[in-house]
């Protein structure tokens, strides 16, 4: 019991650093592409950092290349997709869909047998949706219905990677130096990613030198950090729990962004807020939970 509290806490503060770097990067007001100067800052202070302790990144990476370029993958996914709806669709609902990572994880343990339908596992469902619902609102009236649809399919693509990717680091965290694994997380997405930056900077489309500079400066300080705080949380979380901790990055995203690009806190996010944490208390104490570890 002791080690899934000190994986929340971490987690917690993993998720917390990335609301953070969220707001941060809509502060700088580039496009889609930044998020690569963004992996290489995390990159390069994790893998340095792992260095400095005795840990051989190279050495990691050649024993799994296939999981890494798995996780690679995913997060480049998962990062067009998420940016691509939130250019072509309704802004409140493709971010609601692009939570629904838990709740896609919920589904497939029933689906699978692996998890039974319960009072616990009902309420955990309602208080999810309840909140996406809060947060969704309604599809705006200058929005067509094409582009409100593709953004939505596209939001849970993005939710589908997300899902994923909390499988996987759940199944291999342990036994893995957290520094040196998140680090190659974010150096292969970085180098999968490059192609798209080159392109954008190529038509004008991509940071400046200066916004690159600050980019980078955010990886390092917090998506980085947030990475390595990660890895470490999923040694003692099942993928359930670490899903709904997970939508604690919203949250913190929210109340950043709100100091930092001045948007709004509204009556019906602090409403999601307090549902979301509903459903983790409620997935915390489920008797469910121990007999459903990953």
């Amino acid at each position: 019991m002791r080690e899934s509290w000190r994986g929340l806490l971490l987690l917690i503060v993993a998720t917390s650093l990335w609301g953070a770097s969220s707001a941060g990067i809509a502060g700088v007001g580039a496009a889609g592409a930044a998020a690569v100067p963004v992996a290489v800052g995390g990159a390069v202070v994790l893998l340095g950092f792992a260095v400095v302790r005795g840990t051989a990144p190279w050495r990691d990476f050649r024993s799994a290349p296939g999981l890494f370029l798995r996780l690679g993958v995913l997060e480049v996914l998962n990062l067009v997709s998420y940016v691509a709806a939130l250019h072509i669709g309704p802004l409140p609902v493709v971010v609601a869909l692009h939570l629904t990572a838990p709740v896609l994880l919920i589904v497939v343990r029933i689906v699978r047998g692996r998890r039974a339908v319960t009072v616990t596992v009902a309420a955990e469902l309602v208080a999810i949706g309840a909140a996406i619902w809060l947060v969704a609102g309604h599809r705006p009236a200058d929005t067509a219905l094409g582009p409100a649809l593709a953004g939505c399919a596209l939001a849970l693509l993005s939710a589908a990677c997300v899902a994923r990717l909390i499988t996987l680091v759940v199944r291999e965290s342990a036994g893995r130096p957290s520094g040196s694994a998140a680090g190659l997380q974010l150096l292969t997405a970085a180098i999968l990613g490059t192609p798209l930056f080159g392109l954008a900077v190529l038509i004008g489309q991509g940071p400046t030198a200066g916004q690159s500079a600050v980019l980078a400066a955010i990886g390092a300080l917090l998506l980085g950090p947030g990475f390595a705080c990660y890895w470490l949380a999923l040694r003692h979380l099942d993928e359930v729990t670490a899903g709904l901790v997970g939508l604690n990055e919203a949250v913190i995203a929210t109340v950043a962004g709100a100091m930092v690009v001045g948007s709004e806190i509204t009556v019906a996010t602090l409403m999601a807020g307090v549902l979301v944490l509903g459903a983790v208390g409620l997935e915390l104490g489920s008797p469910a939970r121990a007999r459903a570890q990953s």
